[in-house]
């Protein structure tokens, strides 16, 4: 890794370059890697969950070391301690009958954090952690020790359970469903590739201008008016988040229109808030569905599109190692259907602005990859061709 030392660096073009990078070296983590942006640039905290072994904690490692942030990772289990994330005590306070630790690199002096199996977390630990997270202080023998920390990130292969869990959940403004790898394209990609890693590291000062051009980015009255009408619209179908989850929202919010090159933030980025608003990862269709139809229907639309070609591949993808003739016939119709939805993404790519062409051009990559991917299986399936 090598150091940046160009003295006069932009953090929009900073952020941008390693936003670029992230997604070349983590492929299928679009939306992970722009909330994750979003949330160091406002200060917020991210939840990632899934099976292990889907890279959370690499391209959480990743973040910090891009930014020469000092980092904290620690496993959690039903029997950790108090003094695994927040130091042993030391033994010379106590000498002076003082209950203090020695928080020597351990999370009181962290910048970004990676708490694996968070909701592991006992009474013991949980009320300091809740204050970390929610006032950036530990207190220490009595002492409130100010904390440098930026993001803490949390990963959990489960929703948390249990009523003394909820603060701890809630803490996480954003939070993200990290499954397995889809397309087959991306799978030969991380297998055969290196580990990941960034060719490029950047001084810490970059994200602190970074946050404070963020933080200057004006918010609308259209987008707090959209802000509004989502939250009614969300009440109406059942999801309700608190009014402080609601408030903190708006820095992702700016931080989203920060990363997009904007000054002034539009109802398009209210589009990042689709992660913050699901309890369940259930829940996340209607929540895209509803934030989208205020916020930007015609990327909503073309999230809609897309959804249904990964459902459509997975369906397909399910069906080759049975009947061989059901294969052929449900491949065949999927190419047609991908065909179809490729030619819907263009036809809304008409008229559309800046930002929404933006995202049509990635679904319609996204699709014709399902469908490269899958007309390869398909020519190997019936033995007509050898390409890799």
């Amino acid at each position: 890794m090598t150091e940046n030392t160009t003295t006069a660096v932009n953090p929009l073009s900073t952020i941008q370059q390693l936003r670029q990078e992230l997604n070349a070296r983590f492929p299928e983590r679009r939306d992970v890697i722009d909330g994750s942006l979003c949330a160091v640039l406002s200060g917020e905290h991210v939840l990632l969950l899934g099976p292990p072994g889907t890279a959370k904690s690499a391209l959480v490692r990743a973040l910090a070391q891009a930014f020469g942030g000092r980092y904290f990772e620690r496993l959690l289990t039903k029997f950790s301690t108090p003094e695994e994330l927040f130091g042993p005590i030391s033994l010379k306070a106590l000498e002076q009958d003082r209950y203090a630790r020695v928080v020597s690199d351990k999370l009181p002096e962290a910048q970004f954090a990676f708490v694996d199996e968070v909701f592991k977390a006992n009474s013991a630990i949980l009320n300091s952690l809740l204050t970390a997270m929610n006032e950036r202080v530990f207190h220490n023998d009595g002492a409130p020790l100010a904390m440098p920390l930026v993001s803490l990130f949390g990963a959990s292969n489960e929703l948390p359970d249990g009523k003394e869990l909820e603060a701890l959940f809630d803490r996480f403004l954003l939070r993200f469903d990290v499954q397995y790898l889809r397309r087959p394209a991306s799978f030969r990609a991380v297998v055969t590739g290196p580990e990941p890693g960034l060719a490029t590291a950047f001084s810490f000062q970059t994200l602190l201008d970074a946050q404070a051009a963020a933080a200057s980015v004006t918010v609308t009255d259209a987008t707090v008016d959209a802000l509004m009408a989502a939250r009614d619209a969300c009440a109406a179908e059942g999801i309700v988040a608190s009014d402080r989850r609601w408030k903190k929202s708006l820095r992702v919010v700016q931080a989203h229109a920060f990363l997009s090159g904007e000054t002034a933030t539009t109802p398009e980025d209210l589009l990042v808030l689709v992660d913050a608003l699901w309890r369940e990862p259930k829940e996340r269709p209607k929540v895209a569905r509803l934030v989208g139809e205020l916020a930007d229907p015609v990327s909503a639309k073309a999230a809609e599109i897309l959804d249904a070609a990964r459902e459509t591949a997975a369906k397909v993808a399910g069906l080759r190692s049975s009947d061989r003739k059901a294969y052929i016939a449900s491949a065949a119709q999927a190419l047609d259907d991908f065909k179809a939805q490729q030619s819907r993404l263009t036809e809304l790519a008409r008229g559309a602005g800046p930002r929404a062409k933006a995202t049509l051009a990635d679904a319609c990559q996204e699709i014709a990859q399902l469908q490269s991917d899958l007309a390869r299986s398909v020519t190997h399936g019936l033995g007509l061709g050898g390409a890799r």
